[in-house]
């Protein structure tokens, strides 16, 4: 049953980013303006101008399962999106005044052929500049175990990232009460972007009381790196969905009023780290995408709870740091390459040959920093399982729902 968990924008700091007092005048000033999130979904609608009020820039459908589908079906992207960027006044999201392109993958189940969401990589890639993307929430998963280095998905998102574009994840709500589970699935599997966890806030605006589900997925990847990374509020949050869709059909007590339901799952963690990561981007426009991450860890709200990453990330502390943060991925890109056109990717044979060839690579200190109370060399390296011929098994579709196993 519903219990009110309204409060995170509270627990995360996130509402002390919108509206600030001009010193000059004294008078409440809108934040500044955010970049544009890419929402790669099952839609997003644009017609919703109470949450959204035109800014749903651009739209594009890549679905092979609904290739003549517009709007969102399933009413899962038009959710996300309101977490990361809604305007409602009942449910306002993380960065209200952030443009939205919409890119769609699914149809109304919430299914995706894996080409199609590799496919809408691309898209966001293409497009960046042209719409000021800066941020990609991907509240989906693969559906198969497969390691970051032969991936086609997590060489997709990786190519946002060494362009730019702050790529976030949701964890996936295959997690287990009996302890952590694989984190093989593409793309939360990659260990440069951005991988979130959901937290339960039990009806408080503390952070440090907050615990993570069972269902929220935690543990490590076959290439050894432990995710998620961070967790975010995620459990019984209000968002806006279309009042056709077939989320709130299959779930009509979740309906809390017309066009508005409660959800819980990662899905919904996620969209609230793609929106601080615009806020943070808002006032530090010349960070990459490891900075923001850096800010992101740097800032969070330790948690002892297991599958927590380094913590509950705070909105409002990381997008105000006045310095320039960490990057947890610095030594990872002695293994970046950079081809005669200025593209970089990561070199896995390379990086493969040097963890093969250094006994010692379990403990090996890939980042500079010691993020919060969480030692993240040691927590990435741990219990890892490895080996030098891992290949892809990627299926057709990249199953996804947004209600499975979370309540």
């Amino acid at each position: 049953s519903y219990e009110n968990a309204e409060m995170w924008r509270e627990s995360t700091h996130v509402d002390q980013l919108w509206n600030l007092i001009d010193p000059l005048t004294g008078l409440e000033a809108p934040g500044p303006q955010a970049p544009t999130i890419a929402i790669v979904d099952s839609g997003v609608d644009a017609s919703n101008l109470e949450s959204f009020g035109g800014r749903v820039i651009a739209s594009v459908n890549l679905s092979s399962l609904s290739p003549n589908a517009d709007g969102d079906d399933q009413g899962h992207g038009t959710m996300v999106a309101g977490i990361a960027a809604g305007g409602s006044p009942l449910a306002p999201g993380v960065a209200p005044n952030a443009p939205i392109v919409s890119v769609r993958t699914s149809d109304a189940e919430g299914r995706s052929v894996t080409s199609d969401v590799i496919a809408a990589a691309d898209w966001v890639l293409a497009n960046a500049e042209r719409y000021n993307i800066r941020v990609a929430n991907f509240s989906l998963a693969g559906s198969v175990e497969t390691s970051f280095r032969v991936d086609p998905l997590d060489k997709a998102v990786e190519r946002l990232w060494f362009n730019g574009v702050v790529v976030v994840a949701a964890a996936g709500n295959h997690g287990s009460a009996d302890g952590p589970v694989s984190m093989s699935y593409a793309p939360a599997n990659d260990p440069f972007i951005i991988t979130v966890g959901a937290v339960d806030q039990a009806q408080t605006s503390d952070p440090y009381d907050d615990t993570v589900p069972w269902w929220s997925g935690y543990g490590h990847t076959m290439d050894g790196f432990s995710k998620p990374d961070m967790t975010a509020p995620g459990r019984y949050l209000v968002m806006p969905v279309p009042v056709d869709a077939t989320i709130p059909a299959r779930e009509p007590d979740r309906v809390l009023a017309p066009g508005y339901m409660w959800m819980s799952g990662t899905s919904f963690a996620a969209p609230v780290v793609a929106g601080t990561a615009a806020q943070i981007l808002a006032r530090h426009p010349e960070w990459t995408p490891d900075q923001v991450k850096g800010a992101l860890m740097l800032t969070s709200a330790y948690l002892a709870a297991p599958g927590s990453g380094v913590g509950e990330i705070d909105a409002a502390a990381a997008a105000n740091l006045d310095f320039t943060p960490p990057n947890p991925n610095e030594n990872f890109y002695a293994f970046v390459q950079t081809d005669s056109n200025g593209q970089k990717s990561f070199n896995a044979a390379s990086w493969a040959s040097y963890v093969e060839a250094n006994a010692s690579w379990a403990s090996a200190s890939w980042a500079s920093a010691s993020w919060a109370s969480a030692s993240w060399a040691s927590a990435s390296w741990a219990s890892a399982s490895w080996s030098s011929d891992v290949e892809s098994s990627m299926t057709t579709t990249a199953s996804w729902n947004a209600s499975a196993g979370a309540e």
